[in-house]
């Protein structure tokens, strides 16, 4: 296979296969690869609506592989690309899907080696990216987990955010700054809580990303940061990240499928529940209550798994409130 025929490959990857021969092609030969990735980048920033399908399923794998091989040389232009609205079913989200939300944190720390002011005059700048701007974030607390940067000069770039999403008011930046408090508060920024919790006063929250009550709390748990948890991964490999997202949701569609059967064939989960042996026999609800709280099947909101999630976060069904 040459580095043609690894393209052919590539672009003509359909939703359940990875095209894991023309992604070794392309490593094997990346000096010949990445001008024409850069070329699709530029054109993509240029109009993100002029690629053909072929074209986005190699700038797909292609972004992915700078975050596998580390590609600092890269970053400037990797920045620019996703410089733009990234929400649903936008060009950009419609190119990388789940990955603009799950991947973009790792792509960014390891695209970005160290490159701190780079992320942070991303984060600042005008363009309309939120999830992305909240993933560089990300990847510069990532950096100062690690030591990369200490906490003043980490302080000193809160600092210049807060004041950036602070000075216009708009769903974006609500979300950034809620983001921005979750991070704060977890890797124990404690002299940012009043500036937080002044800005919670003045409604510039976004509620659904992280709760202003959570804030007035301040408190900080022990779950493991971003790096630890594996949320950004320092040792990025394309094929075994994406197998096991399809594993993960071949097993959903199956969850899924045995439900479906489960009521065609006439399954009735509260009579089995609530019925003589069953696992709620002994709890006993008030027949006022039962009609107080129930809503009409048709009135709930229906969604694919690809939909946009019905509880409005913004992020597809399967990533969200299916899970």
């Amino acid at each position: 296979m040459n580095l043609q025929q690894a393209l052919l490959d590539i672009g003509n990857a359909q939703d359940n296969e990875l095209p894991i021969a023309g992604l070794e092609m392309v490593k094997e030969n990346w000096s010949e690869f990445y001008p024409e990735l850069e070329r699709l980048m530029t054109q993509f920033v240029a109009d993100d609506t002029s690629l053909s399908d072929d074209q986005q399923v190699i700038l797909f794998f292609g972004t992915l592989l700078l975050a596998q091989l580390k590609y600092s040389p890269a970053l400037e232009r990797c920045l620019q690309l996703f410089a733009r609205s990234d929400s649903f079913s936008t060009p950009l989200e419609i190119v990388f899907g789940d990955a603009l939300t799950e991947l973009t944190p790792t792509l960014f720390y390891n695209v970005a080696d160290g490159n701190t002011q780079a992320l942070c005059n991303y984060i600042v700048d005008g363009h309309q990216a939120m999830y992305c701007k909240a993933s560089a974030i990300e990847a510069v607390f990532a950096q100062y987990e690690v030591g990369i940067i200490d906490e003043s000069v980490l302080s000193a770039h809160v600092t210049r955010w807060l004041s950036a999403f602070s000075a216009l008011p708009s769903s974006t930046n609500r979300f950034l700054i809620s983001a921005l408090a979750d991070y704060c508060i977890e890797y124990q920024l404690d002299n940012f809580k009043s500036q937080f919790v002044a800005l919670g006063d003045k409604d510039l929250f976004d509620e659904d990303r992280f709760e202003y009550d959570d804030v007035k709390a301040w408190h900080s748990t022990d779950l493991p940061k971003l790096i630890e948890s594996g949320m950004i991964q320092t040792k990025f490999d394309v094929v075994t990240t994406l197998t096991s997202w399809m594993a993960d949701d071949k097993e959903s569609d199956l969850e899924s499928e045995d439900f479906d059967s489960l009521i065609s064939e006439g399954f009735d989960g509260f009579d089995s529940l609530m019925g003589e042996g069953g696992l709620l026999a002994n709890v006993l609800y008030d027949e006022n209550t039962i009609l107080e709280n129930s809503v009409p099947v048709s009135s709930l909101p229906k969604a694919g798994r690809n939909d946009p999630c019905p509880c409005g976060s913004g992020k597809k069904y399967k990533k969200c409130c299916l899970r």
